[in-house]
């Protein structure tokens, strides 16, 4: 639907003003405007003029960020808003909602964002038909494939720098670090050099954070020195093995525990898209699996 004021200057003009009051504004003030508020930045948001998205990203973002989780019932509305800047053609749009998306589902946490990253990743409940689509065909868009896809190098790269953000500080990531993790891994094979080695180190960041976080487990694993099979008591170094660019060195402990603790939920789906009659979907799906190999080791069988 065309906006009503047919002007775009004018309509950037709107979406500066709304950021600038959204930044300076206590948001207890705000509060009792607050439907209206979330109504004017998701009309932002999916404007067809590219200049007044990249504002309203920004200002569905101050929003956020005001309101946190007093927002929780928005999450979903807004999240899904962020969606128009995700298929735009201009790479800077896309990054813009990028940006935007990491603090609008911070105001949906403890589950509230779930319907967001469903729709995101394309997910369908297998128990689940919508009534309409007995009658009314559906199709499904998977917006974090397109990015993984996307001919920006930029673009790729912010994508997978919001994908570790989302796995580092995203309060509830537990409930989707699942969802997410296959993504990240994913840009270990991007054609990227740069890119495949900041995944790298994202990935290796991530894993710090894990072990940080279960200090007493890490220590146990570390104290009690275990060595797997396939090093031979400890003969075969980490020096020794050879392992597919961009990986430097063997991942550190935590990185591996995490992926290995995902892996399976993507396993029996790696394989039938080894058996796919497209060469790029082949390749795509026997390069996740030979990474994910090289994380989760010996613990594969």
């Amino acid at each position: 639907m065309d906006p009503p004021e047919k002007s775009e200057a004018v309509r950037v003009q709107i979406a500066e003003i709304m950021t600038i009051i959204l930044g300076n504004t206590l948001f207890d003030c705000l509060r009792p405007y607050i439907d209206n508020l979330v109504n004017i930045c998701k009309a932002l948001c999916m404007d067809p003029y590219g200049e007044v998205i990249i504002e309203g990203t920004r200002a569905i973002a101050e929003l956020s960020r005001a309101g946190g989780d007093q927002l929780i019932h928005f999450c979903d509305p807004m999240g899904r808003s962020l969606f128009t800047s995700f298929v735009h053609k201009h790479a800077k749009v896309s990054m813009a909602g990028l940006r935007a998306l990491f603090d609008v589902l911070c105001t949906g946490q403890w589950k509230n964002s779930v319907y967001v990253f469903e729709a995101m990743i394309g997910f369908r409940d297998p128990n689940i038909v919508p009534i309409r689509e007995f009658y009314d065909p559906t199709t499904k868009v998977i917006y974090f494939a397109m990015f993984i896809a996307d001919r920006s190098i930029a673009c790729r790269k912010c994508f997978y720098k919001t994908m570790a953000q989302l796995l580092l500080d995203l309060p509830d990531r537990c409930d989707h670090e699942g969802r997410v993790f296959p993504y990240l891994i994913s840009g270990l094979y991007d054609p990227n050099d740069e890119i495949k080695s900041m995944c790298f180190e994202l990935i290796e960041e991530i894993g710090l954070r894990h072990e940080e976080e279960n200090e007493e487990k890490f220590r146990e694993l570390k104290q009690f020195g275990f060595q797997p099979v396939w090093t031979h008591e400890g003969k075969i170094t980490d020096e020794m093995i050879t392992l597919p660019s961009p990986m430097a060195h063997r991942p550190r402990l935590g990185s591996r525990i995490l992926v290995r603790s995902y892996c399976r939920r993507y396993l029996r789906a790696l394989y039938r898209e080894i058996g796919d009659w497209i060469q790029e979907h082949q390749e795509r799906a026997s390069n996740l699996l030979l990474f994910s190999i090289c994380y989760v080791e010996d613990f594969m069988t």
